[in-house]
Parts: C-alpha cells; structure tokens; sequence
C-alpha cells in the first residue's frame, strides 16, 4: 500500500497565515473525499494545534499532533532552551508515522519559516528533509513579498526540498494595491514555481466560507485518491 503524502506548510516569515492557510487546504482537501490529518511539530505559544484540531473535528490526541508545546513567543531554539526542553526529532517522526497510518495526506504545519532553527544548527527545512515532505509556501500579497518568496524558494532548491507550489495569503484586512494584484504573477513567473492560488481575508474562518470563497485553490494538484482499505490506528 503506498504511503500517506506528506505535505509541510512553511512561510516566508511569521504571521503570514500559515495556520489558516493549513485549515484551507484540509477543508478542500477533505471535501474531494481524501482523509486529511495535520500536525504541527513545534509550538511557541499560541493555539494553533488547538485550533486545527477542533475545526477539522479530529480525534488524535493533540500531544501527537503536537509533540513539542512551549509558552512563550520566542524562537524555538530559544524557547526550548529556556524551558530546558530538549527537541527530539525522533519523537517528530514517531508522531507523523501514527498520523500517516490513519490519513490519506498529513499536512504539518511549520513553526515559522523555512531557517527558524529548531535547536542551534537544525532548522525548519532540516525537519522537512527529515520527514520526507513535499512542500507548500505561504506568502503574503504586499510590498516585499518578492525578495522573502524567491530567498526562500531558492534555499529549499539549494537544499534538495520539492516545492508543490505557493499560496498567497490575505492575513488581514485591507484594500489591494498595485503590490497585492500583481505579486504572485510577478513571483509564478520569477522562480517557475506554480501559484495554487490565494486564500482572501476570511471571517468568519468557517468550513463554509472556506468552500464558498477557496473551492478552486488546489485543483491543479494531483494528490493520492481515498484508500479505502486503510486500517486505523
């Protein structure tokens, strides 16, 4: 039987909306009949695990979506210092290989962006290796988007990573500008890689509003069919 798809949700910097841009595309995924998991390894404050796990209405206990919690708002690296946490990948992997046995596709949501180090010399897109994902990009629509984008494009092709493509992300609310209309164009055709689509400031954040304003986001992707047969864990 093939494995589980394994896609990491990066970004090019923080508050750029990785965390709806994950509850996106679990919604449209899930609605073409594929059974859709998340993780999300690494959490610095905030409810983010919480969130998804509650929206998506899933059962997996959210310590295995979510092996490694700290409260403060810092970097990783720092925060698990301060803590006196030691960051084990191995436990990372343990997790997503119980979630790969229960889904059709996990999406692990990333804490940060693609070089926020995880502890000194071990980063977000050393963990993406590690777990053998595939990657999608989250960027945001206004002025300075270009020079984050291809940064960060470019350093996951140094580094080997597969880019499925890039999601632009309306985080807050607001007029589009000149930047906001023509950036993912300006990008798709700068670094080759394919624009999915872009997620519009959504309130209410609502598997409704999802399929009302984002049904045509991932229809270029071609993504494992539903295995019916899987067993659950």
């Amino acid at each position: 039987m093939p494995k589980s798809k394994v896609i990491f949700i990066t970004a090019t910097d923080t508050g750029v909306g990785k965390t709806v841009a994950t509850y996106v595309l679990a919604v449209l995924l899930k609605a073409q009949g594929r059974k859709v998991g998340v993780m999300k390894p690494v959490q610095c404050a905030g409810d983010d695990a919480q969130f998804l796990r509650k929206s998506l209405g899933l059962e997996d206990d959210l310590k295995t979506i979510n092996p490694f919690y700290v409260p403060e708002p810092l970097s990783p690296h720092l925060a698990f210092r301060r803590a006196r946490i030691k960051f084990d990948k191995r436990q990372v992997q343990g997790s997503l290989k119980e979630l790969q046995a229960r889904y059709d596709i996990v999406l692990v949501e990333g804490a940060g962006g693609l070089m926020v180090p995880l502890t000194d010399f071990y980063y977000n897109a050393d963990l993406i290796k590690d777990l053998k994902a595939e990657v999608i990009v989250v960027a945001r629509l206004g002025l300075g988007t270009i020079n984050h984008t291809l940064v960060t494009i470019n350093e996951m092709r140094r580094r080997g990573l597969k880019i499925l493509g890039l999601v632009f992300s309306q985080a807050k609310p607001g007029r589009h500008g000149l930047p906001e209309s023509t950036n993912p164009q300006e990008i798709e055709k700068l670094s080759q890689v394919q624009v999915l689509g872009i997620i519009p400031y959504l309130k209410p954040i609502n598997e409704k509003n999802i399929l009302l304003r984002c049904e045509n986001l991932i229809n270029s992707l071609s993504f494992p069919r539903k295995r019916e047969s899987r067993t659950n864990v």
